[in-house]
């Protein structure tokens, strides 16, 4: 059956308000001419996200997303970006929130300046973050938690206050005779009784330290002055001059002992010789040799020595030879000179 003019226009009309209608529908999403680039990445999840949402980089609008699928356990989101759009291998894709009602996008970053270009169809990282369902998942389980939490320390609080007055009653009468000490204690303070009390009720201990404090200001301030000897070693320079000339003599002394301590070493001088000599010290070994021998002998009683030291023969022959010589001289004045040679003769022989 052949269609008239009127029906074919009308025909013809109608299926230009639909093509109309589905150009409105795609609005911008759907542009023949314009290159793009497709992409894929993969995330654990993708809740809120459906086709056609927006692919932005940075917040900036580049592309939108063509499909969702599962692959490999995880889900598989392609996506297309504008001719123009830089993707590096480190670049990250991540679900993003458009507003706090839910709305979700694609959001990408550019990624370092020395990783290489992305070729198209490439896949981008992709990066798991929370959503909003996670989120109150999470609140939920903290919620929860935390009024377990809250009838754990009421139970907690109601067995430890149990505790305490369990123990204020059995300890009562202790309490009550502590409380008792202590205010008797303070009561003495107050009176003044007992050595502590007395620190803290006297004020000599307090008059004491300020006077001892306000002399160690005099005595400090004298110092800064420059009185008394120690003020003099602190302000005056003339002894640290005294005792650095001081020093320096000790100094020269030091060299002049070296000196002689080197002359000595070297043999020089008697004491030189006498300390570096060998034949010396030979010789007054043996002269001590010879000292050792003749005390030696001397203690045995050999020779005059000996015998003068050990025997008394001959102290007992003087002492009688000079008493014979005392009577002969009180003898003397009683007779003549004939007589007297007679007597010494006599006394003699």
């Amino acid at each position: 059956m052949a269609l008239s003019t009127e029906k074919k226009v009308g025909l013809f009309f109608i299926l230009g308000l639909v093509l109309f209608a589905v150009m409105l529908e795609l609005g911008g999403q759907w542009n023949p001419f314009e290159k793009v680039y497709r992409y894929n990445t993969f995330l654990t999840g993708v809740a809120g996200l459906k086709v056609g949402d927006p692919v932005r980089l940075s917040g900036v609008d580049v592309g939108k997303i063509n499909s969702i699928n599962i692959a490999d356990g995880k889900v598989k989101v392609d996506f297309e970006v504008k001719k123009g759009t830089r993707l590096r291998t480190d670049s990250v894709a991540s679900l993003r929130m458009t507003n706090l009602l839910g709305g979700q996008y694609l959001g990408l970053t550019f990624g370092s300046q020395t990783a290489p270009l992305l070729p198209p169809g490439g896949t981008v990282q992709g990066k798991d973050v929370a959503g909003v369902d996670t989120i109150m998942s999470n609140l939920g389980e903290l919620t929860a938690d935390a009024k377990t939490l809250v009838t754990d320390l009421h139970k907690n609080q109601q067995e430890v206050m149990g505790k305490i007055s369990a123990m204020l009653d059995e300890n009562r009468g202790n309490l009550h005779s502590s409380l008792s000490n202590l205010n008797s204690i303070t009561t003495k303070f107050d009176r003044g009784d007992g050595s502590l009390a007395l620190l803290l009720n006297d004020k000599t201990l307090y008059n004491n330290t300020n006077q001892a404090t306000a002399s160690l200001s005099k005595i400090t301030a004298k110092i800064e002055r420059g009185e008394g000897t120690i003020g003099k070693l602190v302000n005056d320079d003339s002894f640290y001059n005294n005792a650095n000339s001081a020093f320096a003599q000790m100094n020269n002394g030091m060299k002049d002992i070296n000196e002689i301590v080197g002359k000595i070493n070297r043999g020089e001088g008697s004491m030189g010789k006498l300390v570096n000599d060998q034949a010396l010290y030979a010789e007054l070994t043996g002269a001590s040799r010879n000292i050792k021998e003749i005390s030696e002998k001397i203690n045995s009683g050999q020779g005059t020595m000996g015998k003068l030291v050990n025997e008394d023969k001959l102290y007992r022959d003087a002492t009688a030879t000079l008493k014979k010589t005392e009577q002969a001289v009180e003898g003397l004045g009683d007779s003549g000179a004939i007589s007297v040679l007679g007597s010494l003769i006599g006394t003699l022989f």
